[in-house]
This record gives C-alpha cells, sequence and structure tokens, in this order.
C-alpha cells in the first residue's frame, strides 16, 4: 500500500473551525488539494479560500454530515473537479451537553448521525473511487472520551468508541483494495467544544493536573499525526488508532 503525495486530493469534514481547519491548512502547505465540508458555509468558505492561498486548489460544500444525500453530492463535487481523492479525513463532530437521564433518543440520534453515520457516509462515498483507483487512505477522528468515558457526554462517548470500531471493521474490508484506515484519538485541544461548558481557565488548570507535558493540546498539535496516517511512511498501517494527548493514560 502507498500512501499519499503532494497534489493529491483530500476531503477534511468539519473543516470550517479547531481541528479541521488546522487539519485542511497543513496538508495545504504540503501541497495536497482539498475539498473542504462543513454545516458551517461561510467559515467553510474560508478555510477553502485559505488554502488557496497557499497554492493549491481548494473547494467547499455546505454538508450536514447527517444526510447521506448532502455527503453524496459533495463527494461527487470533490470527484468532478480533482477525478481522482485518494484521501479522507473524518472530523466533523456535535457535542451537546447533557446528562444520561436528560438526554432524548432525539439527542443521541443527532449525535450518532453525525459523529458515527457521518463517517460511514463520507467512507460510502469516496471509497468506491479509491477501489478503482486501487489506493487510498482515510483517518477518522475519535476522541480519548471514546476511552474514559464523561459526564453529560454518554451519547458523545458512545458515537466517538463506535469511530474506533468502524475504524477497524472499514480497515480489515479494504485493505486488499490498497486502502488504509487508521483513527486519531485528540486529548482535550483549545478548541470551540470544550470551551462550550468550560472556561479557558478551566481547561488549563486541568491539563496541569491530569497532563505530564502540563499543557492544553492545540490544534496543530495533531496535523503532524494525521499527515503520516496518509502518507507512505505509514504504508504498513491500518486499522490503527494514535492517541495524541501529551501523555495521558488512557485505559480501555
Amino acid at each position: 500500500m502507498s500512501g499519499l503525495i503532494s497534489g493529491d486530493a483530500i476531503v477534511v469534514t468539519g473543516a470550517a473551525h479547531g481541528i479541521g481547519k488546522a487539519i485542511a491548512l497543513d496538508l495545504a502547505r504540503r501541497g495536497f488539494n482539498l475539498a473542504v465540508w462543513d454545516i458551517d458555509d461561510a467559515s467553510c468558505s474560508q478555510t477553502a479560500a485559505a488554502c488557496r492561498d497557499l497554492d493549491v486548489e481548494a473547494i467547499h460544500a455546505r454538508v450536514d454530515m447527517s444526510k447521506p444525500e448532502e455527503v453524496g453530492a459533495a463527494a461527487q463535487a470533490a470527484l468532478a473537479r480533482f477525478t481522482a481523492v485518494p484521501g479522507l479525513v473524518n472530523n466533523a463532530g456535535i457535542f451537546p451537553r447533557a446528562s444520561i437521564l436528560e438526554s432524548t433518543p432525539q439527542l443521541w440520534l443527532n449525535v450518532l448521525s453525525v459523529n458515527l453515520l457521518g463517517n460511514v457516509y463520507a467512507a460510502q462515498a469516496l471509497v468506491p473511487n479509491m477501489i478503482g483507483n486501487k489506493r487510498g487512505a482515510i483517518v477518522n477522528v475519535a476522541s480519548g472520551r471514546a476511552l474514559q468515558g464523561t459526564p453529560r457526554g454518554a451519547h458523545y462517548a458512545a458515537s466517538k468508541a463506535g469511530i474506533v470500531s468502524f475504524t477497524k471493521s472499514l480497515a480489515l474490508e479494504v485493505a486488499g483494495e490498497g486502502i488504509r484506515v487508521n483513527c486519531l484519538i485528540p486529548g482535550v485541544t483549545e478548541t470551540a467544544q470544550p470551551l462550550a461548558d468550560r472556561t479557558l481557565e478551566q481547561l488549563q488548570e486541568a491539563a496541569l493536573r491530569q497532563n505530564p507535558m502540563r499543557r492544553l493540546g492545540q490544534p496543530e498539535d495533531l496535523t503532524g499525526a494525521v499527515h503520516f496516517m496518509l502518507s507512505g511512511d505509514a504504508a504498513f498501517m491500518t486499522g490503527q488508532s494514535i492517541a495524541i494527548n501529551g501523555g495521558m493514560i488512557m485505559l480501555p
């Protein structure tokens, strides 16, 4: 199995902000063409423009990852522009806070549909093209909460744990087609999502207590691992998960 090279096209979901935006910009700096997707159309358009400023081709699409028809349409637009799309980074996710007793069936369905099924829909839309070209690399973004659990977030933790398992299963199915599938497990990172229910100071204090490197993660801390998993340096790696969390030990 070979890895992606400069000039290849990569889809990055959830690319309007935070981790997804950092990943897209890092890949653009490395010479990859991008199709960036997000439900926040205006900010996603800005990410695409920033990528183009780095002298690569980049398109964007407003996509609700819970809707397979929107995912499919965005995939077709990417394939029409680039012909081959051998790279996919599944990063999109939501985390509405609610305790198990407060959470409703609709809340669970919404979170699972975006966070887990969105990965499935994107793979279903793009893997046939990868199979046709006998090459591809996929990185699914999970969360440390998948292994640790989290108060007021059982729905989120379950969806992210599903991503870890989905990664392994998809890797087994497509390994013979020249496609690798791996998983990134970030620790707490300074983005809008963890700041939804805590202040930056609270996050930093928690990092000092829990993190051997004694600092809060930044989106840019994750981009090198994503590139590694997409690249030929990881040519013999599939179905694996890499935790980037400053040294926190997460027991399964």
